[in-house]
């Protein structure tokens, strides 16, 4: 009778049967419910096909059809995406323990952070002690105060050196500017500093990029692409650049430890081998000897593609928009002048300039979306209920192209951030760092260097489009990746008379 049946079709009928069980009889039933799926779900990439590399127009749709709360899964991992500010604050601001955990099963992020090390991707006390020591360190190697400021003029004057050196003629902003933002992290970090001519910098900062604008995060919803014949997807590019940085790092450790001396604290890695040698000696518990390495590729990765990338597209925004540059060239002449540059101090006339990077930060989006969180137990949401160990993903681009919010998303315009005499608008929706215990460590530092470059820029230089070419938002948009990137671009800076 059965002579005629083969092993497939045995295996098949109960592959079918199994899956018609699971869904029929093996589902959770959740009191509140689930949030709306996003739509049909696939077998093995889930909800994948719904999305994009440029995940503003999926996002808009799916928020529409589902509202501010719906699941997407992610292959097979479950995430649900928060749009919408008051969400966003229900979720990190009112609620702040809902979202706090990283996900620790995400495959990629895993393998290039070692199992959560650092500070970006660390868990419980962990995350807490490193937030805690990173946060007060900076501040006393720092953010707000007038040797920071210093080290920040120091790396403006060399980039206004090297902009007069191409003469007027077309170049490509990008590795100066990734150059000197990035010596100011590394000079709080452990007192180096590159120019952007260095074999080493220009291998540090290609690696960056590949990782940045890879599709190698594929491989944390999906870990067997890692297996795939000829790595096209970079991923194991990816994991071999993560290696080489944190290789960088350790020799920055060991250097560090053999010439340490505990009066001579002058850095975050040697403030922190302090540390820990007080915590060893005292027999305190901690979880502060083995992330070093990882603490310092964080800060560094965080503290320079992040501002490095809002310089790029503020000078496209300069180019662009004309009236606007020489507002700003305007108010610096009249409140600084010519003979310094402008500092912190000014900071209350320059009020243009702070409004106009902060509307780069909006108008641009550098992240559409927010870091992976995870909810560490069942939280009831909005109506919804959360499971444990659900991916949750911040929609930060929902926030700043809300017309509700800001009345004109699509429109660049700086002033949104005025009042009538001028004064800085702080609007509780501007987010550009996050909100709650996970917002960035270092929102007070990329403020700084953000007002203080643009403004020496705009002071010493008119930035223009190059002969024949239009350097504009909607030409240069369109690279995806963790961040939100510019096309490569040139422009012309003409030195202000």
């Amino acid at each position: 009778m059965f002579e005629n049946i083969s092993v497939f079709s045995v295996v098949f009928v109960l592959l079918v049967c199994f899956i018609i069980h699971r869904l029929l009889f093996n589902r959770r039933k959740y009191d509140p419910p689930l949030p709306p799926a996003a739509g049909t779900r696939l077998p093995v990439i889930g909800h994948f096909h719904l999305l994009d590399r440029d995940m503003r127009g999926p996002l808009d749709k799916l928020r529409k059809k589902c509202g501010d709360i719906f699941l997407l899964h992610m292959g097979s991992i479950p995430s649900v995406v928060i749009s919408g500010y008051e969400a966003l604050k229900d979720g990190y601001k009112n609620n702040p323990d809902f979202f706090t955990d990283r996900p620790y099963f995400l495959h990629a992020l895993n393998k290039v952070t070692r199992g959560g090390q650092g500070i970006v991707m660390a868990r419980n006390e962990a995350w807490k002690e490193h937030r805690r020591f990173t946060l007060s360190t900076l501040k006393d190697f720092g953010m707000g105060k007038s040797n920071l400021e210093v080290s920040i003029h120091e790396e403006a004057k060399h980039l206004i050196d090297e902009i007069n050196a191409h003469k007027e003629d077309p170049f490509d902003p990008k590795d100066l500017l990734s150059a000197h933002v990035a010596n100011i992290i590394c000079s709080i970090s452990f007192r180096g500093s590159f120019k952007h001519t260095d074999p080493r910098f220009q291998g540090m900062i290609k690696m960056f990029d590949e990782n940045l604008a890879s599709a190698g995060g594929l491989a944390n919803f999906f870990p067997w692409v890692t297996s795939i014949p000829g790595d096209p997807l970079g991923v194991t590019k990816m994991f071999r650049n993560s290696d080489r940085v944190h290789e960088f790092c350790e020799d920055i450790i060991r250097e560090h430890i053999e010439t340490y001396d505990e009066n001579c604290i002058d850095d975050l890695t040697s403030a922190y081998i302090k540390h820990l040698k007080k915590l060893e000696s005292s027999n305190e518990s901690t979880t502060m000897n083995q992330y070093l390495a990882s603490l310092i590729a964080d800060l560094f990765i965080a503290g320079s593609e992040t501002t490095t990338t809002t310089l790029r597209w503020a000078l496209v925004c300069l180019v662009e928009h004309p009236d606007k540059q020489e507002r700003m060239f305007a108010e610096i002449e009249h409140h600084v002048g010519s003979s310094r540059l402008p500092s912190v101090q000014d900071k209350a006339d320059l009020t243009y300039v702070e409004a106009f990077y902060m509307e780069v930060l909006r108008y641009c989006v550098i992240t559409i979306i927010g870091n992976f969180h995870m909810t560490p137990v069942d939280v009831v949401f909005r109506g919804h209920t959360i499971p444990a160990n659900t991916v949750v993903i911040p929609n930060i681009w929902s926030v700043f192209s809300d017309p509700d919010i800001w009345g004109d998303p699509e429109n660049f315009r700086p002033e949104r951030f005025l009042d009538d005499n001028g004064n800085i608008v702080k609007k509780e929706e501007y987010i550009p760092f996050m909100i709650g215990k996970r917002s960035c460590v270092g929102e007070s530092l990329a403020r700084m260097e953000l007002f203080l470059f643009l403004s020496a820029l705009v002071q010493r230089f008119k930035f223009e489009s190059p002969p024949g070419t239009k350097v504009t938002f909607a030409e240069i948009d369109g690279q995806f990746g963790i961040v939100h990137c510019p096309k490569p671009y040139k422009i012309v800076a003409k030195v202000r008379p």
